[in-house]
């Protein structure tokens, strides 16, 4: 079945299900703490260019990128059980490590390099609408959503540590910055069960279909007109999928405020693609991002 007739499937089912369900209307509004730690790995072909190097050419892995994020979430609920909501968070990241590889043709590898990241940024939005469509006993209902997700980070990775190749880096010299940013489309399931009068489970489950990525590096040390030229110098634009998972257990602390406590992971991953750099264009092989922790939340309902 095609990614359209999937979308068309779900629209009809929003539109349609679920008619006998009461009308829900309200508001929620509150903040939420993101604790997680993320990987992306990115690499190209370019046996294209030079048949003597390997596929993959180069592979840079970012690593164990811990982060901080704070964010606003917002949910109305509107006519017969219609919602709309969504979220917008700002972070830092705190450290993490970068991974560069290089290879010959059959994966010999003539270099490999290990460089601090010292952090940096990392921003989301995403906004869905949606439906309540069945109900399961009396405490459980479960809706479809459709929706947009942003995701953006930078990494300032730091020094070189070379186990293959020479040529060591001071740990205080910038050398690359590296900035990747998804723009996703959602469609998902989104499930609430009731335990008790205070206690409730909240669980979204969100494949996308399409995903747009631009990764944008920046090689401090070679940007020499013979080189890579002014930064950034080498970018990368792809497409692929993935998936978003949430869960989060809330409990009502006293009248029209909850507390919250989950998990959240997202995954997303593109295999077509180019990598522009230096007037040359080389196919994609992989730009994977990953990020998963635990989440801490505080609502007001009204």
């Amino acid at each position: 079945m095609s990614r359209f007739s999937i979308g068309v499937l779900l629209v009809l089912a929003m539109s349609g299900a679920g008619a006998q369900l009461p009308a829900a209307q309200g508001w929620q509004l509150g903040a939420r703490y993101w604790l997680s730690s993320g990987t992306t790995v990115r690499s190209h072909n370019a046996q294209g260019f030079d048949p003597s190097l390997g596929n993959p050419t180069s592979v840079l892995t970012y690593e164990s990128l811990d982060a901080h994020a704070v964010e606003l979430h917002a949910r109305r609920d509107f006519g017969e059980r219609w919602f709309v909501r969504g979220h917008a968070g700002l972070g830092w990241i705190r450290n993490g490590s970068l991974d560069d590889e290089d290879f010959f043709a059959g994966q010999a590898k003539f270099s490999d390099s290990t460089s601090a990241v010292k952090g940096n940024r990392l921003g989301y939005a995403t906004i869905d609408i949606g439906r309540d469509v069945w109900t399961l006993g009396s405490n459980t209902t479960i809706g479809l959503f459709a929706g947009y997700h942003y995701w953006t980070e930078r990494l300032d990775a730091f020094g070189a540590s070379f186990t293959v190749g020479t040529g060591d880096i001071g740990d205080s010299v910038p050398v690359i910055t590296n900035e990747v940013t998804w723009h996703s489309l959602r469609l998902g399931v989104a499930a609430n069960a009731r335990f008790s009068p205070r206690t409730r489970l909240a669980v979204d489950l969100a494949w996308v279909p399409y995903a747009r990525v631009r990764d944008e590096d920046s090689h401090h040390l070679r940007t020499s007109p013979s080189d890579l030229g002014p930064t950034p110098n080498i970018i990368m634009d792809g497409h692929g999928s993935g998936v978003q998972l949430e869960v989060e257990l809330r409990h009502i602390i006293k009248e029209s405020w909850e507390l919250g406590v989950g998990l959240r992971h997202w995954w997303l991953r593109s295999t077509s693609g180019n990598r522009l750099a230096a007037g040359t264009s080389l196919p994609l092989v992989e730009l994977e991002s990953q990020r998963s922790g635990l989440t801490l939340s505080v609502t007001r309902r009204w």
